[in-house]
């Protein structure tokens, strides 16, 4: 029987399990889809905190010196990804990456040996300002937490709202860390919504900072009158006072609108860890079912796996290639268990090699490390 060794990062959080998630869907996957097949698999676990770069090097130091793995994967952001790629080609390993896309992977910073299983959400925001100012204005605004704002959000949704107009106008409002230092006061921001008067709002909170914000865009009366735009973690159970909302989201996807439709709810709340663990199992488990006499590296790059976004396309040198990106309408009351979501439909995307999102990318970036829920 053959032994094939896995490191796998595994990031904590205050919000999410998200490594207990991605770990537990992982070893699922691979025990189901190689149960017939002459493998013996071993996982090793290696705890990355909130994902910085020295824990990240320090923990694949340790896979790679000393355990001799095979093959690396977990979950980090790219912007740390980016950061050690290079070691991977070194010592000709591997490295499946996973994360929300919370910071835009750029090509040129990869290379053949790393791979990148996301959900893309730069990809996603861009497509929402792009939309929302054909839909509904120029005047757009950002509001999020500190925490929230050190990612690539804002600046996705500026580029996309610029797409679509270049005399487009994005404000913007960052609530600040409260006097116990662990959340900020999403209440802050909607000062500056009365003063602004955007005609939409991309709102970028998550967890219990979500709720207290949805709870005051009901109490302030502006879910009547200017439309929000989020990610899916914004939607959260809050106090709605039965009042139903609208909060318009996306999701990125290679299957077309007929099939997205069914599997929506899967997409927009379900844990996105769960999922992307899952998806990597499938990559891993093609892979090794295929690899005859190739090398590892050769049968993940050709390997044909799927998961509930569809086909998996995970070359680092062209990330969110082959995207669908949909509008999704959700209508609720608070109750995050009972949201109605429903696919609009296809909207504009981005291309990685798009010229403005390129020069963006070669400016300076947050220093923000951690994958998104990564505190």
């Amino acid at each position: 029987m053959n032994t094939i060794t896995i490191g796998v990062l595994l990031p904590s959080s205050t919000i999410l399990p998200m490594g207990k998630d991605f770990e537990r869907a992982l070893k699922h996957e691979l025990q189901e889809k190689l149960a017939e097949n002459d493998f013996a698999i071993e996982l090793i676990p290696e705890f990355i905190g909130q994902g910085s770069k020295m824990a990240v090097e320090e923990a694949i130091n340790k896979l790679i010196g000393y355990h001799r793995v095979d093959a690396v994967t977990g979950v980090l952001s790219n912007q740390v990804a980016m950061e050690i790629a290079e070691k991977f080609e070194k010592h000709h390993i591997p490295f499946l990456l996973n994360n929300i896309g919370e910071h835009v992977p750029n090509p040129h910073r990869f290379n053949p040996y790393t791979f990148i299983n996301s959900i893309h959400s730069w990809q996603q925001i861009w497509s929402l300002g792009y939309w929302a100012v054909h839909t509904f204005g120029k005047r757009g605004m950002f509001v999020a937490s500190i925490y929230d704002a050190g990612y690539s959000f804002s600046n996705m949704l500026k580029l996309g709202m610029e797409a679509a107009d270049s005399q487009s106008v994005m404000s913007f409002s960052i609530a600040q860390l409260q006097h116990d230092n662990k959340t900020a006061n999403p209440k802050d921001v909607f000062k500056h919504i009365a003063e602004f008067r955007p005609d939409f709002i991309f709102g970028a909170f998550c967890g219990g900072e979500a709720s207290e914000f949805l709870q005051e865009y009901v109490h302030s009366g502006y879910y009547k009158q200017i439309p929000l735009l989020a990610l899916p973690f914004l939607l959260q159970p809050f106090d709605g006072r039965a009042q139903e909302i609208t909060v318009y989201t996306a999701v990125t996807t290679t299957l077309d609108m007929e099939n997205v439709q069914p599997i929506i709810g899967e997409l927009n709340t379900n844990s996105p860890f769960n999922e992307l663990g899952s998806a990597t199992g499938s990559v891993l488990a093609e892979a090794l079912r295929n690899k005859g006499s190739r090398s590892l590296k050769e049968a993940i790059s050709e390997a044909r796996a799927y998961s509930i976004r569809g086909a998996l396309q995970i070359d680092s040198s062209q990330p969110g290639r082959a995207n669908y990106v949909y509008l999704v309408k959700n209508t609720y009351s608070g109750d995050g268990h009972t949201i109605h979501m429903a696919v609009q439909s296809a909207l504009e995307t981005v291309d990685i090699t798009d010229d403005e999102l390129m020069k963006s990318m070669e400016g300076p970036t947050s220093g923000w490390g951690n994958p998104y829920l990564g505190v």
